[in-house]
């Protein structure tokens, strides 16, 4: 049996710690599970329940929950940002959630 993991990283920044820490745990990742970062958070808009709506759905929010629906587990990386979560990952939190 295999376990897919989708890691969603909290930081846009392409050399960021928490993104190294990410690609690690892809490459050191045990036998039988992938772990997959999703790179295309950048691209989610704000969410907002007016265009969550069939046929309105952005492709980028539909995307990434095709992604996140034929995944097995979430693995969060998020930075301390101003005492809180960064806002491009509760943003997907928010689209994944509804």
């Amino acid at each position: 049996m295999s376990v897919r993991i989708l890691a969603l990283v909290g930081s846009l920044r392409a050399g960021s710690h928490n993104r190294q820490l990410a690609e690690a745990a892809a490459k050191h990742a045990p036998e039988g599970v992938e772990v997959e970062l999703y790179e295309g958070l950048a691209d989610l808009p704000f969410y907002n329940e007016d265009i969550d709506v069939e046929g309105s759905v952005p492709a980028a929010a539909a995307e990434l929950r095709a992604v996140a629906g034929g995944s097995d587990a979430f693995l969060l990386f998020s930075p301390e940002y101003n005492g809180t979560m960064p806002a491009v990952l509760k943003n997907a939190i928010d689209w994944l959630s509804r």
